[in-house]
């Protein structure tokens, strides 16, 4: 309990607060994205995009405002349909590195040269093959049993349908 010293009649006293009231939380969350980490075949929706790497921090907050994370996650998903993996400390040790230098290149800020000169740095260190738990981070809310995605946009697409909605192209028949 928080204690409060006054100054009453030149001599200073103890009042309790407790009649102050205290607003904590938690549950918030800060997302950064680090960028695309690598190219990679979605098996929850047949796309074939740049993984992105993000880190996502929850905080305990004491008037709404944050004040010390309490769990840090990192997850490299598709960016299509958020499919993807959480990643453990040495994943993520391994996998930033190539997803800040894509992040630099995609913005911009280095040119093609400077990139392969410093992905070939990144790729002089040992190299061993990458293990992942793989976790659904959006959750489909429609029936999943006749329901596939267009090979050319992710859209959504029922096996009724001969062309997707999104962008027209012809679905294949089974």
């Amino acid at each position: 309990m928080w204690l409060l010293v006054e100054k009453l009649n030149g001599k200073r006293s103890l009042r309790n607060l407790s009649k102050f009231m205290i607003i904590f939380g938690w549950g918030f969350q800060t997302i950064k994205n680090f960028g695309p980490a690598f190219k990679n075949l979605c098996s929850h929706c047949n796309n074939e995009q740049y993984w992105v790497l993000t880190r996502i921090m929850t905080w305990f907050t004491l008037f709404f405002i944050p004040i010390f994370p309490y769990e840090i996650t990192y997850r490299l998903s598709c960016p299509v349909c958020k499919y993807g993996l959480t990643l453990n400390q040495k994943q993520v040790s391994e996998i930033k590195p190539l997803a800040e230098l894509n992040q630099l290149l995609v913005e911009g800020q280095i040119t093609q040269e400077e990139y392969q000169v410093r992905l070939n740095r990144l790729n002089d260190g040992p190299s061993e093959p990458i293990e992942a738990e793989i976790v659904e981070t959006k959750a489909l809310t429609e029936n999943v049993s006749s329901l596939s995605y267009c090979a050319s946009c992710g859209g959504k697409v029922t096996e009724e349908l001969r062309f997707c909605g999104n962008c027209g192209t012809p679905t294949t028949t089974k």
